[in-house]
Protein backbone atom coordinates (compact mmCIF):
# COMPACT_ATOMS: atom_id res chain seq x y z
CA UNK A 1 0.00 0.00 0.00
CA UNK A 2 1.23 3.49 -0.80
CA UNK A 3 1.90 6.21 1.71
CA UNK A 4 -1.18 8.52 1.54
CA UNK A 5 1.13 11.56 1.49
CA UNK A 6 2.86 10.36 -1.67
CA UNK A 7 1.84 11.61 -5.08
CA UNK A 8 0.19 8.76 -7.00
CA UNK A 9 2.45 9.18 -10.06
CA UNK A 10 6.26 8.98 -9.89
CA UNK A 11 8.88 9.55 -12.58
CA UNK A 12 11.44 6.76 -12.58
CA UNK A 13 13.71 7.65 -15.53
CA UNK A 14 13.82 10.07 -18.42
CA UNK A 15 16.22 9.79 -21.34
CA UNK A 16 16.55 10.85 -24.96
CA UNK A 17 16.57 8.19 -27.68
CA UNK A 18 16.92 10.59 -30.62
CA UNK A 19 18.30 14.12 -30.75
CA UNK A 20 18.75 15.67 -34.17
CA UNK A 21 18.99 19.45 -34.36
CA UNK A 22 20.63 20.76 -37.52
CA UNK A 23 21.09 24.28 -38.81
CA UNK A 24 19.96 24.64 -42.43
CA UNK A 25 22.98 26.14 -44.21
CA UNK A 26 20.91 27.62 -47.06
CA UNK A 27 18.61 29.52 -44.67
CA UNK A 28 18.68 33.30 -45.22
CA UNK A 29 17.82 35.08 -41.95
CA UNK A 30 15.54 38.12 -42.12
CA UNK A 31 14.27 40.61 -39.57
CA UNK A 32 10.89 38.84 -39.60
CA UNK A 33 10.36 36.09 -37.01
CA UNK A 34 10.13 32.54 -38.36
CA UNK A 35 7.22 30.55 -37.00
CA UNK A 36 8.34 26.95 -36.41
CA UNK A 37 5.53 24.62 -35.29
CA UNK A 38 6.69 21.18 -34.22
CA UNK A 39 4.46 18.16 -34.61
CA UNK A 40 4.25 16.34 -31.29
CA UNK A 41 3.12 12.81 -30.56
CA UNK A 42 3.02 10.76 -27.39
CA UNK A 43 2.57 7.04 -26.85
CA UNK A 44 1.93 5.56 -23.40
CA UNK A 45 2.10 1.82 -22.72
CA UNK A 46 1.64 -0.22 -19.59
CA UNK A 47 4.35 -2.73 -18.68
CA UNK A 48 3.21 -6.29 -19.36
CA UNK A 49 4.73 -7.67 -16.14
CA UNK A 50 4.01 -4.84 -13.68
CA UNK A 51 0.66 -3.08 -13.95
CA UNK A 52 1.99 -0.05 -12.04
CA UNK A 53 4.83 0.68 -14.50
CA UNK A 54 4.35 2.64 -17.72
CA UNK A 55 6.59 3.76 -20.57
CA UNK A 56 5.86 7.01 -22.38
CA UNK A 57 7.55 8.06 -25.61
CA UNK A 58 7.24 11.60 -26.96
CA UNK A 59 8.41 12.63 -30.40
CA UNK A 60 8.70 16.24 -31.60
CA UNK A 61 9.62 17.05 -35.19
CA UNK A 62 9.89 20.24 -37.18
CA UNK A 63 11.02 20.81 -40.75
CA UNK A 64 12.15 17.25 -41.48
CA UNK A 65 12.25 18.21 -45.16
CA UNK A 66 15.06 20.69 -44.47
CA UNK A 67 13.13 23.61 -45.98
CA UNK A 68 15.53 26.57 -46.17
CA UNK A 69 12.70 28.96 -45.20
CA UNK A 70 13.23 27.67 -41.64
CA UNK A 71 16.55 27.82 -39.84
CA UNK A 72 16.57 24.33 -38.34
CA UNK A 73 15.62 20.70 -38.82
CA UNK A 74 14.49 19.28 -35.47
CA UNK A 75 13.77 15.62 -34.65
CA UNK A 76 13.80 14.74 -30.94
CA UNK A 77 12.41 11.73 -29.07
CA UNK A 78 12.40 11.22 -25.31
CA UNK A 79 11.29 8.31 -23.13
CA UNK A 80 10.01 8.33 -19.54
CA UNK A 81 9.46 5.40 -17.23
CA UNK A 82 6.73 6.21 -14.73
CA UNK A 83 5.08 4.44 -11.83
CA UNK A 84 1.41 4.72 -10.82
CA UNK A 85 0.12 3.94 -7.36
CA UNK A 86 -1.59 0.58 -7.09
CA UNK A 87 -4.42 2.46 -5.35
CA UNK A 88 -5.43 4.03 -8.69
CA UNK A 89 -7.93 2.41 -11.03
CA UNK A 90 -6.49 1.46 -14.45
CA UNK A 91 -8.30 4.45 -16.03
CA UNK A 92 -7.03 6.89 -13.39
CA UNK A 93 -3.50 5.52 -13.70
CA UNK A 94 -3.44 5.81 -17.51
CA UNK A 95 -4.87 9.35 -17.39
CA UNK A 96 -2.45 10.50 -14.67
CA UNK A 97 0.54 8.89 -16.37
CA UNK A 98 -0.36 10.43 -19.75
CA UNK A 99 -0.78 13.94 -18.33
CA UNK A 100 2.41 13.71 -16.26
CA UNK A 101 4.45 12.16 -19.08
CA UNK A 102 3.32 14.81 -21.54
CA UNK A 103 4.31 17.62 -19.20
CA UNK A 104 7.68 16.14 -18.22
CA UNK A 105 8.70 14.92 -21.68
CA UNK A 106 7.68 18.03 -23.59
CA UNK A 107 9.44 20.20 -21.00
CA UNK A 108 12.63 18.16 -21.42
CA UNK A 109 12.41 18.31 -25.23
CA UNK A 110 11.70 22.05 -25.23
CA UNK A 111 14.66 22.71 -22.94
CA UNK A 112 17.03 20.52 -24.99
CA UNK A 113 16.01 22.17 -28.27
CA UNK A 114 16.44 25.66 -26.81
CA UNK A 115 19.84 24.80 -25.37
CA UNK A 116 21.10 23.22 -28.60
CA UNK A 117 19.77 25.91 -30.95
CA UNK A 118 21.12 28.70 -28.75
CA UNK A 119 24.59 27.42 -29.67
CA UNK A 120 23.89 27.36 -33.39
CA UNK A 121 24.12 30.11 -36.05
CA UNK A 122 20.47 31.27 -36.13
CA UNK A 123 19.86 31.55 -32.41
CA UNK A 124 17.57 29.79 -29.97
CA UNK A 125 14.21 28.17 -30.73
CA UNK A 126 11.77 28.10 -27.83
CA UNK A 127 8.82 25.78 -28.43
CA UNK A 128 5.53 27.15 -27.15
CA UNK A 129 2.87 25.15 -25.35
CA UNK A 130 1.77 21.65 -26.23
CA UNK A 131 -1.76 20.84 -25.09
CA UNK A 132 -3.16 17.32 -24.85
CA UNK A 133 -6.38 16.93 -26.81
CA UNK A 134 -8.70 13.92 -26.76
CA UNK A 135 -8.89 11.75 -29.82
CA UNK A 136 -10.45 8.44 -30.66
CA UNK A 137 -8.24 5.74 -32.10
CA UNK A 138 -9.02 2.14 -32.92
CA UNK A 139 -8.17 -0.26 -30.12
CA UNK A 140 -7.18 -3.91 -30.49
CA UNK A 141 -10.82 -5.02 -30.18
CA UNK A 142 -11.93 -2.68 -32.99
CA UNK A 143 -13.71 -0.22 -30.70
CA UNK A 144 -12.55 3.35 -30.25
CA UNK A 145 -10.39 4.37 -27.32
CA UNK A 146 -11.90 7.70 -26.20
CA UNK A 147 -9.35 8.08 -23.40
CA UNK A 148 -6.47 8.34 -25.89
CA UNK A 149 -4.91 11.75 -26.16
CA UNK A 150 -2.47 13.49 -28.42
CA UNK A 151 -0.48 16.68 -28.01
CA UNK A 152 -1.33 19.64 -30.15
CA UNK A 153 1.15 21.38 -32.38
CA UNK A 154 3.03 23.97 -30.39
CA UNK A 155 4.22 27.26 -31.75
CA UNK A 156 7.87 28.23 -31.74
CA UNK A 157 9.40 31.44 -32.93
CA UNK A 158 12.95 32.18 -34.00
CA UNK A 159 14.01 35.79 -34.10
Amino acid sequence: MSNPNDHPIHLGHLFFTRVRVEAIGEHEPTDEPVDMKPQNSINVRQDLTDKCVYQAVMHSVCNLEGDAAMPYLIDVEAVAMLHASEDLSPEEAKRGITITAHSVLFGAIREAVMWLTSRQPYGPVMFGLSVLTPRTRPSSDGAGDPAATEPSQSAATVR
